[in-house]
């Protein structure tokens, strides 16, 4: 972090707003709101920003409690510049993208558990030996 980049972040935004941004995302950002999510994440663009770090996202959960799969695909979309299309004006509905979506369900009752019907097709080796005299 250079001494100039830290001075115009905390002159771009309010205290409490750089206090925000440093605690959830460990970096100076500053740029204008593009939109927000169903889940409350911010999404943001600053297009001083070099390529590749110029959108970035502002979880809506406690810090320690975010993931990745809790934002909707047209917005990672964006995040990723795959497409300059902001979700919530036009949304993408493509055929493999679900009509709702949901965050990763890992870890709780809700989470896929696989079941097998069927026989196994081999059968575990248990080794005899002969007694040695």
């Amino acid at each position: 972090m250079s001494l100039i980049r830290f001075g115009n972040f905390f002159m771009k935004n309010s205290f409490k707003e750089n206090v925000k941004i440093l605690w959830l995302l460990d970096d100076e950002k500053w740029g204008h709101l593009i939109g927000k999510d169903h889940l409350g994440n911010e999404y943001y663009e600053n297009k001083e920003e070099r390529y590749g770090r110029s959108r970035w996202c502002l979880p809506a959960g406690p810090r320690g409690k975010q993931d990745p799969t809790q934002i909707p695909p047209g917005w990672n979309q964006w995040l990723h510049m795959v497409t300059d299309v902001i979700p919530e004006i036009d949304t993408p509905n493509y055929v493999w993208m679900p009509k709702k979506h949901v965050t990763n369900q890992t870890g709780t009752r809700k989470a896929y558990k696989v079941y097998n019907t069927m026989a196994p097709h081999t059968a575990a080796w248990n080794p005899t030996a002969a007694e040695r005299h």
